[in-house]
């Protein structure tokens, strides 16, 4: 199975019925997926700190949801993470596309990408970044798993060597 099928598959696992999304190149065939599949409602959110809110009232409203987004996008979730998520023990699980590390043309991606797993550290978010796809459903179930366990935020970060990269227009 390639990464788009072992995600889905990990979400279905573990209960995931809420997909929030905003537009990515790189996610988009997970989007599709998702939206295609009659598991999942799906959602698009016009900024990533909404996804936020929308998944922390579906946990409430006794549902589970994930956020896939890019990583430059999850920076804006940092507010909303550090003030509802983390304090009110309320569980958040994103998917993030990393930018700004190997095959990275565009260096307004670098500031927050290439630093994105300290940056989640320092708000209390723990996280962990897949580099090769045979391990994108084992980690995104586990993932899925400690944060609606222990009621807290986890993020994955798949790297270009996951979902590959993109390459500078010329």
């Amino acid at each position: 199975m390639d990464w788009i099928e072992q995600t889905i598959a990990a979400l279905k696992r573990t209960e995931v019925e809420l997909v929030a999304h905003l537009p990515d190149t790189k996610m988009a065939p997970l989007i599709e997926a998702a939206e295609s599949d009659d598991d999942f409602e799906t959602v698009l959110v016009t900024r990533e700190e909404a996804a936020v809110g929308v998944l922390s009232g579906a946990w409430l409203g006794g549902k589970r949801g994930v956020l896939l987004c890019q990583s430059s996008g999850l920076a804006n979730t940092f507010n909303a993470l550090a003030s509802l998520s983390v304090p009110a023990r309320i569980p958040f699980v994103g998917i993030a596309t990393r930018r700004g590390d190997l095959g990275e043309f565009n260096l307004a991606q670098v500031a927050s990408g290439y630093n994105m797993s300290d940056l989640l550290d320092d708000v209390g978010v723990r996280n962990h970044a897949i580099q090769d796809e045979e391990l994108v459903g084992e980690r995104v179930q586990m993932a899925s798993e400690t944060a609606f366990t222990t009621e807290t935020p986890y993020v994955i970060l798949l790297e270009s060597t996951v979902t590959g990269y993109k390459e500078e227009a010329r």
